[in-house]
């Protein structure tokens, strides 16, 4: 009896300390729970908006070859470093930051000096870190998801511990190994959630790094660093760089506007903010020998010199590097010109086999409200021989209600019309046998457009414009012996309506009609063409997003000779020029002579995009898949009812590849795939 006594009473206080523990651990979880609120929360209670915000920013940093070979001369901001036999080289700068957003900043830079030929910066990418958005979705516009946003807790794992005097110590470590997340701690005030010093751990465009930074004491200054120190390596193809940071922000020293891109050594030893080490000093006292040996040289060596090294260099640094800069009185203007040996410049599909394309820009601002814009895009398209351009002048004269008038030049798409056959084969009645197996279709298409636009609001906009086209047989030798044109020319006027039932924030609706007149030159088409398209891009949490386009048009009338049913909205594409991933918001397996006589379709396309949806989760693999889609594109025209392309596709900081499905009429009608490549896109 008194045994099982003992036995309850055991049990009882068993019972009873479980229970106590339980309480204990849920007023834990509890209390860690509105802690880790009061940081998702630190942003929007205190109002803090870095809008206006303007600094002095003081940046050292030393670069490290390890490891280098010959591959490294290819990749960009890299050149120097292959070239040069010095292993580390160092450089500084000094600049006054002017912030709008994370992403969105003016930099006047007053001084940069250092051992690098004409102070080039390696590893630009690195530099945008060095000003980590703690408590936006991401840390870097668009990349790496951060520990301290509220959406993107289910992404981490927390731990919490206490810490001398009232703050934390907040680690996070990310519940799938994947490039788009960080791990790391934080040190952060109990009261008010306010991250105090942060240390990050990730991998970004092929480059590991490590951060250590110590925020502002108070908002908005809070939500930026006073200082920042990075280590980053780099390791690719047998190459191996390493490059540390320092960084101070909020220095007292402001310098004058008219100061830019000094290179006075002199005048950066009055403002760094602290010695450099003996080592830094030992780099710029051989920089400063090496140089002043070469000044010694006889004067035929020097320039032998010059030719072999500084021009060469000058040419092969700027064949992998993009080219920008400033000019005009007060840098009114601004030009850029694409690297010519550009892996991004490089795309791939089934139908259209490899295409190489290259770019360039200008835009000269005369008022904050007025400007001159010239942007040129072409490609060479290897499997149809040739080559392609857009060159669009634009003038907008109200830029505050998108105002502007339009010039656009170029070759257009190969287009093909099954009709223009049809009719040389019905001409030619008793060689029709002959005709009808050759290929004679296929047209180069020229054209000029000049269109304007103005916004009468936030939802409305009209706009007008003129098109001509040349359209000109591929192989005309059948044209002229059939005696039977080879070229025909359309030219029409268009207007256009553009509706934004919630601004610019929801879906766009556009609603044009084109004319096209007989008897004006040579032109000998006459159509009529009503078209509507509706986009909208919808931006869910953590970086999911759905794009979504729906649209149709048809031909109110044609003549006879009106061939070319070549809708404005709807048609092949040699420049993609997409959404996200260059593809969104369009087909990618169907073919031109599925479509082309038709003179009405409906088009629907949708694209879900997320990071860390499906293939991120599997191990090995998922690491390195940053962002995924699922593609949804369905249309209606003649004989077409209808043609359905399902796809997959995903990015990682290498490539994009898409696989996609097609059916047409309910039938299996073939698959293929795409890529391109992503390598160096920010760099």
């Amino acid at each position: 009896m008194h045994q099982g006594k003992t036995i309850i009473c055991t049990a009882l206080l068993t019972a009873l300390l479980m229970a106590c523990t339980k309480a204990a651990a849920a007023g834990r979880n509890s209390e860690d729970s509105l802690f880790m609120q009061r940081i998702f929360s630190y942003k929007r209670l205190n109002s803090a908006d870095i809008d206006g915000i303007s600094m002095n920013v003081y940046v050292r940093h030393n670069v490290q070859t390890l490891k280098k070979n010959k591959a490294l001369i290819l990749i960009p901001t890299m050149y120097a470093l292959a070239r040069k036999k010095n292993n580390e080289f160092l450089g500084e700068s000094y600049s006054r930051i002017t912030f709008h957003t994370f992403s969105d900043r003016e930099e006047h830079r007053h001084l940069i000096v250092g051992t690098l030929p004409r102070n080039r910066n390696t590893l630009p990418t690195m530099t945008d870190m060095l000003t980590p958005d703690l408590y936006g979705v991401t840390l870097l516009n668009g990349h790496l998801l951060s520990p301290f946003h509220r959406d993107n807790r289910k992404f981490y794992r927390y731990g919490i511990s206490r810490l001398p005097g009232n703050r934390r110590l907040v680690a996070f470590v990310p519940k799938t190994n994947n490039t788009q997340t960080v791990k790391g701690q934080a040190v952060v005030d109990y009261f008010t959630g306010r991250i105090e010093s942060v240390e990050l751990e990730g991998e970004y465009d092929m480059i590991s790094f490590h951060i250590n930074a110590t925020m502002g004491d108070k908002a908005p200054r809070s939500l930026l660093p006073k200082t920042c120190d990075m280590e980053a390596v780099f390791h690719m193809t047998g190459n191996r760089i390493r490059a540390n940071y320092h960084t101070e922000y909020g220095l007292p020293e402001t310098l004058a506007d008219s100061l830019k891109d000094s290179h006075s050594r002199e005048l950066m030893d009055s403002l760094r903010p602290a010695p450099l080490t003996h080592h830094e000093q030992r780099l710029y006292q051989t920089d400063d020998s090496l140089k002043a040996a070469q000044e010694r040289l006889p004067k035929k060596e020097r320039r032998k010199n010059f030719v072999k090294h500084v021009l060469w260099d000058l040419i092969g640094d700027n064949l992998v590097n993009r080219i920008k800069g400033n000019f005009g009185p007060n840098d009114q203007g601004f030009f850029k010109i694409y690297p010519i040996i550009d892996p991004l410049s490089l795309s791939y599909s089934e139908r259209k086999g490899f295409t190489y394309k290259v770019r360039l820009r200008g835009n000269y601002a005369f008022t904050p409200n007025q400007d001159l814009s010239l942007y040129f895009k072409g490609g060479y398209s290897f499997k149809q021989r040739q080559f392609y351009f857009r060159l669009p002048l634009k003038y907008e004269f109200d830029r505050r209600n998108n105002g502007f008038v339009e010039l656009e030049i170029g070759n257009g798409n190969r287009i093909t019309n099954s009709s223009v056959k049809q009719h040389l084969i019905d001409e030619q009645r008793e060689d029709s046998m002959r005709l009808e197996n050759m290929e004679f279709d296929l047209f180069k298409d020229t054209y000029i457009k000049l269109k304007s636009n103005y916004d009468l609001s936030n939802r409305w906009s009209i706009g007008a414009g003129l098109t001509y086209h040349r359209r000109s047989a591929v192989d005309k030798k059948i044209f002229l012996e059939e005696n039977q044109p080879a070229t025909y020319h359309s030219f029409a006027p268009m207007v256009q309506m553009q509706f934004r039932p919630w601004a610019w924030q929801g879906p766009i609706l556009t609603l044009n009609y084109e004319q096209g007149i007989k008897g004006i030159g040579k032109c000998n088409m006459a159509y009529g063409r009503l078209e509507g398209d509706a986009i909208w891009l919808k931006k869910l949490k953590r970086l999911r997003s759905f794009s979504m386009r729906a649209g149709a048009g048809i031909y109110t009338q044609k003549d006879d000779e009106a061939y070319f049913l070549d809708f404005e909205n709807f048609r092949e594409n040699n420049m993609p020029g997409g959404w996200g991933d260059d593809w969104t918001g369009d087909f990618q397996l169907l073919k031109r002579d599925q479509y082309n006589s038709s003179e009405y379709y409906f088009r629907t396309n949708l694209t879900y995009e997320s990071p860390l949806f499906f293939l991120s989760h599997t191990p090995g693999l998922g690491k390195y898949i940053e962002m995924e889609r699922i593609y949804i594109s369905s249309l209606m025209a003649k004989d077409i009812h209808p043609y359905t392309e399902l796809g997959y596709g995903f990015t990682n900081r290498l490539f994009t590849i898409g696989l996609f499905v097609a059916t047409i009429n309910g039938q299996y009608d073939g698959m293929g795939c795409r890529f391109s490549l992503e390598l160096f896109r920010d760099w």
